[in-house]
């Protein structure tokens, strides 16, 4: 009995692939697999989002630095879109969602640290006031 496969011997020794054309193959299936990516259109829409949320919660002069991080992160993801880049759209997008998420939290502190330096100013003046009517 002979051991080796060959040609002339198996039936599935004619049907595989040289090494090389599995490999031209799979470069071929994954450059095809990488230019189809689809365009992060839902994700362009959320940053975008964010960022007029971020504005709208005072951003523009409470965290102006963030907020302009952002702005920059998404007009570099509209004109990667543009480019067809959408590997690196996406990327971009999702950085400007964390800085306009940044920026948005930063701006609601400094809402609500100033909301209660507001408020412990005018708890002094009523304990003021109380203590005046007391004596």
């Amino acid at each position: 009995m002979n051991a080796s496969f060959t040609s002339t011997t198996h039936p599935a020794a004619r049907r595989t692939l040289p090494g090389w054309t599995l490999v031209a193959l799979a470069a071929a299936a994954l450059q095809i697999g990488c230019a189809s990516l689809p365009a992060p259109t839902e994700q362009m829409a959320v940053s975008t989002a964010a960022v007029a949320s971020a504005e709208r919660a005072g951003a523009v002069a409470l965290a102006p630095a963030e907020l302009a991080l952002a702005r920059d992160k998404l007009a570099r993801a509209n004109a990667s879109m543009v480019e067809e880049k959408f590997e690196r759209a996406r990327m971009l997008a999702e950085a400007a969602l964390v800085d306009a998420r940044l920026a948005e939290a930063k701006a609601r502190n400094a809402q609500a640290a100033q909301a209660a330096t507001e408020l412990r100013a005018g708890n002094r003046v009523l304990r003021q006031e109380l203590e005046r009517a007391a004596q």
